[in-house]
């Protein structure tokens, strides 16, 4: 294998196309895009041309183009869990970018480390990109040195989606996708919920697990692991209103060293644009991490750091900014060239992804009141 590496992009949706295509052509020394895949037979060849990938490399089922295209790693952007294509991946001996979320359950978590573990290097990349983000790495070096840190708290002020992509110029919406593709994925998607926190749960709390906990808040989930080391317990969580979906979500839990951490998740579809914060208080300042729309590439994320002066008498305050200029994007398809080509183990990997899913479990069974799952989440 050449330091090139050849990769293949399945699922080439709204974060394929405002995102990782640009940057794998943009990165044309470390990648070969060798084909594509998508459900719609129009999507997969209008990007396949503009990327110049040939017909014949364009495929409309995963496993057909693992076990045709010639490639080093597959880059999943399907949606929903991402436990089966990987493991299809894994056992070719074929390395996985992976968006989140790796999986809903931790069965599928385990099978991807039992591959993984068989193939005896690190070849499973998760894309979180905010652990990618120079801004994050800054912080985690204050944090490093901070004394007696009390609180953490995350909010994120969420509009739609199209208000977040209207800059990206996005192809329309395929309408010939197969309708029996499609309930083929529905079908496969209610049975891993059922397996995660039971058959029988109402839609309402299967929704919150699979398209906001594991779908969204899982981003912030990974933040706080990054930064801490995760959350060892989850003390409350909350939705609302009732007569919506999606809804306001806020999670209360402990992160290591008895630092109590907040998590504040509202859908706000006329919010005038989409903001994340992490702030951070600890004996000496506070720390406020704040990041741009997720799509939009080359949004630098903002570190504002508060703290005392080293020598003043009396003590005053000192404020400073730190703004990120790597692409985070970019980032983890570096990394994921660097575990490709030399075997460097990525910052998160399958059994980060696993840590997340339980986290996930547990938020969910605080938001249910303990009473109505089964499955996975009741263990």
């Amino acid at each position: 294998m050449t330091t090139r590496v050849r990769i293949a992009v399945a699922g080439l949706g709204a974060v394929a196309q405002s995102v990782h295509l640009p940057l794998i052509l943009r990165r044309w020394d470390l990648f070969e895009l060798a084909a594509v895949c998508d459900l719609s037979p129009s999507l997969r060849d209008a990007v396949g041309a503009q990327y110049g990938v040939p017909a014949q490399r364009r495929y409309g089922e995963v496993d057909t183009m693992l076990a045709e295209a010639d490639v080093d790693g597959v880059v999943l952007l399907t949606s929903g869990s991402h436990g089966d294509a990987a493991l299809r991946a894994l056992s070719r001996g074929i390395a996985v970018f992976c968006e989140k979320p790796l999986a809903f359950t931790l069965a599928e978590a385990d099978a991807l480390a039992e591959a993984e573990a068989a193939l005896g290097r690190p070849a499973l990349l998760l894309a979180y990109m905010k652990e990618h983000d120079e801004a994050v790495w800054r912080t985690a070096e204050l944090l490093a040195d901070a004394d007696g840190v009390r609180a953490a708290e995350v909010c994120v002020l969420h509009p739609t989606g199209e208000s977040q992509l209207d800059f990206a110029n996005l192809r329309p919406a395929p309408a010939d996708i197969d309708p029996a593709a499609l309930d083929r994925l529905r079908e496969d998607s209610e049975r891993l919920v059922d397996a995660a926190i039971g058959a029988g749960t109402p839609e309402r709390l299967r929704g919150l697990y699979a398209n906001i906990v594991l779908g969204s808040l899982v981003h912030d989930t990974s933040l706080l692991r990054a930064l801490f080391g995760g959350l060892v317990g989850v003390d409350g969580a909350r939705a609302w209103p009732d007569d919506a979906f999606p809804p306001s979500v806020e999670v209360e839990g402990w992160l290591p060293g008895a630092v109590r951490a907040r998590m504040s998740w509202h859908y706000l579809p006329n919010y005038p644009a989409y903001e994340e914060t992490l702030v951070v208080h600890h004996a000496r300042g506070s720390l406020r991490l704040t990041f741009g729309t997720p799509y939009v590439l080359n949004n630098p994320t903002t570190l504002e750091v508060v703290a005392p002066p080293e020598h003043a008498v009396p003590a005053g305050v000192v404020r400073s900014t730190f703004v990120s200029t790597d692409e985070s994007f970019e980032n983890e398809l570096v990394e994921f060239h660097r575990m490709v080509t030399k075997g460097e183990r990525p910052r998160a990997g399958v059994a980060e992804g696993r840590a997340d899913i339980l986290t996930s479990q547990r938020i969910l069974r605080a938001l249910a009141g303990g009473d109505l799952l089964s499955g996975e989440a009741t263990r």
